[in-house]
């Protein structure tokens, strides 16, 4: 065989590989989901009498085959002394177990008889835009039809990022669906296998329920420990009597071993210098039988 024949399988490997370096690599869609966890919450009861939804299969269902960078769930917060304080909290420790998934909760204010959420639309306004600004999405996925997020919907569409919205027909306003790039409509054979099933009510249930690490195990080289206590050795009475009577001894013969912490002079020292000037003898002999009160 010749060499020009040998080598031609090599030549045909080089080229292979340096086309395949030359082409640009495509890069996923990156995509952020923002619930509304309360309009969800309802819209949810509404058509199916239930609302428990694998939340992590949900975004990655809206997501597709692009790439799914973060989940963030709103709502409220519930009142400790409230009914559904306890449940929100089983829900929630079941939300955290979730990788990739932020919970963000805002308020409930009394206003005049009714109860009124504070904060959930304003965080999630602000996000989409922070997000967007920041160029860490392509596309922006909304779970909600509420039309108050229209102007930060817009203003993320002006940083040249895409918006779609995921709502039930029933459940969008008109200026949420004019606004999105993108309706994804939400039906019941949408969510058909999204439903929990009793093992992973059971697996939530678990992960609520689960002992809490306290702060020794966590920490344990001790860094978030309290210091210890000095113990106090107690001193016999004898010794209390000496020091005492030694203390008396040294006070009686004068103030001279006071507490302060300033350097003092002895007598030989020449005095300090006034006005840059340096003292003459004869008053340095002055100053020294006046220190000494001989």
């Amino acid at each position: 065989m010749s060499e020009s024949s040998e080598s031609e399988p090599q030549i045909k490997k080089e080229r292979a590989s340096e086309s395949s370096e030359s082409e640009p690599q495509i890069k996923k869609e990156r995509v952020m989901v923002f619930i509304d966890g309360s309009n969800l919450y309802h819209v949810l009861n509404q058509h199916f009498s239930r609302n428990d939804i694998k939340f992590g299969k949900f975004a990655e269902k809206l997501s597709g085959d692009r790439e799914l960078v973060r989940t963030y769930y709103y709502n409220i917060k519930q009142e400790s002394n409230g009914k559904g304080a306890e449940e929100q909290e089983k829900f929630l420790s079941a939300l955290y177990e979730i990788p990739y998934l932020e919970v963000k909760l805002g308020i409930v204010k009394q206003r005049g008889d009714a109860m009124v959420e504070k904060g959930v639309d304003m965080m999630i306004g602000v996000d989409i835009l922070k997000n967007a600004y920041e160029d860490l999405y392509d596309s922006a996925i909304l779970v909600s039809g509420d039309g108050d997020f229209y102007p930060a919907l817009q203003a993320a569409k002006d940083q040249g990022k895409h918006v779609e919205i995921a709502a039930f027909d029933s459940n969008i306003s008109p200026e949420t669906a004019r606004i999105a790039d993108l309706h994804i409509k939400l039906n019941k054979t949408f969510f058909s296998n999204l439903w929990m099933t009793k093992s992973d009510i059971k697996k939530a249930s678990k992960s609520y329920n689960k002992e809490e690490v306290t702060d020794e195990l966590s920490s344990p080289e001790g860094e978030n420990k309290k210091p210890k206590k000095r113990k106090v050795l107690k001193t016999s009475t004898a010794k209390r009597s000496s020091f005492k009577s030694s203390s008396k001894k040294s006070f009686s013969k004068g103030k001279s071993r006071s507490n302060s912490k300033r350097t003092e002079m002895s007598p030989s020292t020449e005095p300090p210098k006034l006005n840059g000037s340096r003292a003459s003898s004869s008053k340095k002999k002055g100053w020294i039988k006046k220190l000494v009160g001989k």
